[in-house]
């Protein structure tokens, strides 16, 4: 994708949104490490609230340009009202409202096995080990009123356990739902758990995360490590979505199926091929 950015739809990326000046110096970061993948690639920053420009702003910026394709990828973790909601109602609305601009709606990042390798690194970071049997994990999320998505980060963190050593990897949330993080600590600690991780899955920091941090430290968890970030894996993820969304592309909810996603302990699987199994009679 070496061309000039006229040569191809521009990407917006409708993250969330802080006022907290760290959480808004990473979303740069990571708009700056996608923009560096697809340097042909008009990238535009978006968001769903806090900041500007909003999702249906930035839109309408490009239709008065003259911008005649655009995607937008939502820069978020699940598909909860954000994505399922405010996003798709400003990508309804430009279709409307500026007919000129043909918009591609991208899927939200998660979950995926680029996710699940940023968690790891960012454990990594703080010295937890894959093979570390006496620590417990705790995958903390925003939380959200869908339990679709609440759903979602269950799976993750159960993903995320599998093919890794440690005694265990439970799903926590901030908000909206429950087990909150205390919770999951505390019980953990009752168990007999010797180390407990615990880890803000956001992707940069903000009011929730915050909250995650200080309710992790106040439960007397022995590790906490630092949001995801601008991760390698999580900007060409960001790619990827960008990809799809062009192409329409459609598929079953097996982004983390072992024949298609290189999870650890199961990489021999990816590309093998769909062989029946013999049914057994009688």
């Amino acid at each position: 994708m070496g061309s000039t950015i006229a040569s191809f739809p521009a990407l917006v990326l409708a993250g969330h949104g802080t006022r907290d000046s760290a959480g808004q110096a990473v979303s740069a970061e990571l708009v700056a490490a996608v923009q560096r993948l697809v340097p042909g690639i008009r990238v535009v920053p978006a968001y769903v609230d806090n900041q500007r420009p909003g999702v249906a702003e930035a839109l309408d910026l490009l239709a008065a340009e003259g911008v005649t394709r655009a995607a937008v990828v939502p820069l978020l973790l699940t598909a909860a009202t954000h994505s399922k909601t405010d996003v798709a109602a400003a990508v309804a609305g430009a279709r409307a409202d500026a007919p000129r601009l043909a918009v591609a709606y991208g899927r939200p990042l998660g979950p995926d096995a680029a996710l699940l390798a940023a968690v790891e690194d960012r454990l990594a970071d703080a010295g937890v080990g894959p093979d570390d049997s006496d620590v417990a994990v705790v995958l903390t999320a925003a939380g959200a009123a869908d339990p679709d998505a609440n759903a979602d980060i269950a799976k993750t963190a159960r993903l995320l356990w599998e093919g890794r050593g440690w005694e265990a990897v439970e799903a926590a949330y901030a908000s909206a739902t429950r087990p909150t993080v205390t919770d999951v600590v505390g019980r953990l600690r009752r168990l007999g758990v010797r180390r407990v991780a615990v880890v803000p899955y956001f992707l940069s920091p903000g009011f929730l995360a915050g909250r995650v941090v200080a309710a992790a430290e106040a439960a007397g968890a022995d590790i906490v490590t630092d949001v995801l970030g601008p991760h390698p894996a999580i900007a060409s993820l960001v790619v990827d979505r960008y990809r799809e969304a062009l192409a329409g592309d459609i598929r079953m909810n097996c982004d983390t199926c072992l024949y298609r996603a290189p999870l650890r302990g199961r990489i021999a699987d990816v590309g093998a091929p769909l062989v029946p199994r013999r049914e057994v009679v009688g």
